[in-house]
């Protein structure tokens, strides 16, 4: 049967239409930046550090939350947390209408969409309005319910389940599962070894498909308990992990410094004192977790290589915030610190000549919705209010005026600090409970607080007006 003219004419433009690069978007639940390619001596992480050398490292990347389900919940919408209203680990993301998740927004415009692992905050995976939220076993609410919460009982955090919003942990061994620093059962793989075994096998069928595909792999290590195979273990000795500069064996207000820049540590030592050498048990088993992470995302990234995909797939690694291992006597996140606000972002895009470079450049994690609108040429969507990274991959080293902006609740209150490439600057509740400068210039470790300092006016008035009028008032 003979083609018709328009039909001929379509196939025509088909085949000149540019074939759109696949995605590997890959989370990694609190990883922070103690990886070989960041400069770590201590970490064995030569997949992460492969991946660095096929794209571009963001030196300084900025979660906007450091906790799980608000950076998340911020990400993968594309709003701050400020406008997503989802400040703690127990809050629904509620979408406004016509809004999707980043996943979903690809897989509406023409992507075949798989995720494993954790993406979102289980069972937070952003609801629109109308649509039914899921039963739990335990509290989560939605904003709208925060906000009455917050007016009617102001009190509600010092007795219920929220403890990243209210510092104070009365009772240690409610988080004694958190303290298990151990490796795995001979035998027992883990379960990031499942979700890579899960991955794996739907992307070589992905990689065989007619559509474009949008992976997304959720690795849960190096969250606590620090548990991975003993052959991770391994790899390090106790008494070889350096402790900080700023080590302490519990956490201490610093003279100076607002009471709220601290808090109580929860996911390990939960309500004690700890030794240097417990602390370097901690240590080892973080990086032991780690390395056991990097080995998983090594065999997704040979699988990608082995279907020869790699050729036309952008790979987006990022973790979802820093993690303190003993600065300031605290562990975790829920700091607004530079070691607990800093993280991870790795993009690797096969059809740029930026291979191996890294980005000195102050980014935001919230850029990652936008940047891979772009780079893969998907219609922009209005409700982002982060930015696209494309120029920083194609010139890591061009000028970038943008500051990266991280939030924290204390109790009902809420810190914001706003980073650029030399400063810190954080208020907590609009300053009525203190406020910190941080020169990184001089203390990258930010031990001194010199928001006072006469020197320094000028520079906290140029911050404070960041936050007064920026994105996250």
């Amino acid at each position: 049967m003979p083609i018709s003219r328009r039909s001929f004419l379509s196939q025509i433009a088909a085949l000149a239409q540019p074939v759109r690069p696949n995605v590997l978007f890959v989370v990694v639940d609190d990883l922070d930046c103690r990886i070989g390619c960041y400069g770590d001596p201590v970490a064995k992480t030569p997949n992460l550090d492969r991946l660095a050398r096929q794209g571009v490292r963001f030196e300084k990347a900025y979660c906007q939350y450091p906790l799980c389900n608000p950076t998340r919940s911020s990400v993968l919408s594309g709003r701050y947390p400020t406008s997503t209203r989802v400040l703690d680990n127990n809050t629904f993301l509620q979408l406004e209408p016509g809004q999707a998740m980043l996943p979903t927004y690809f897989a509406r415009n023409g992507y075949a969409m798989a995720t494993f692992g954790k993406i979102w905050h289980p069972p937070n995976r952003g609801f629109a309005p109308d649509e039914p939220l899921p039963k739990t076993p335990q509290p989560w609410f939605t904003p709208v319910q925060r906000a009455r919460q917050q007016a009617e009982d102001p009190a509600y955090w010092d007795h219920n389940q929220s403890p990243y919003r209210n510092p104070r942990v009365a009772d240690p061994t409610t988080f004694a599962w958190a303290n298990v620093v151990a490796p795995l059962a001979e035998g027992d793989r883990g379960l990031d070894a499942k979700i890579a075994d899960d991955a794996i096998n739907e992307l070589g069928k992905m990689a065989t498909a007619a559509k474009p595909f949008f992976l997304a792999v959720g690795f849960h290590k190096p969250h606590v308990p620090l548990l991975a195979p003993k052959e991770f273990f391994d790899l390090y000795e106790t008494q070889a992990m350096p402790l900080p500069p700023d080590f302490d064996t519990e956490p201490r207000q610093l003279k100076g410094m607002p009471a709220d820049e601290f808090r109580q540590n929860i996911d390990l030592f939960a309500g004690r004192s700890f030794t240097a050498l417990e602390a370097r048990e901690a240590m080892r088993g973080y990086y032991a977790c780690i390395s056991y992470m990097d080995a998983q995302l090594g065999r997704l990234l040979d699988k990608l290589k082995a279907t020869g995909a790699d050729r036309n797939t952008i790979v987006v690694l990022w973790g979802d915030h820093g993690w303190h291992l003993s600065e300031k006597g605290m562990w975790a996140k829920g700091t607004l610190f530079e070691v607990s606000a800093r993280g991870p972002v790795i993009i690797a895009d096969p059809r740029l000549q930026t291979a191996g470079q890294a980005s000195p450049r102050v980014v935001q994690f919230l850029d990652l919705y936008p940047t891979l609108v772009d780079l893969c040429g998907l219609p922009k969507a209005a409700w982002l209010q982060g930015t696209s990274l494309a120029p920083l991959l194609q010139q890591p080293q061009a000028a970038w005026d943008r500051p990266a902006y991280t939030v924290a609740a204390r109790h009902w209150a809420i810190g914001r600090s706003v980073r650029d490439e030399r400063w810190r600057y954080t208020e907590w509740d609009e300053g009525r409970r203190g406020s910190a400068l941080f020169d990184h210039q001089g203390d990258p470790h930010e031990t001194r607080n010199v928001a006072e300092d006469p020197r320094h006016v000028a520079t906290v008035e140029r911050l404070k007006r960041l936050l007064r009028e920026g994105p996250i008032r």
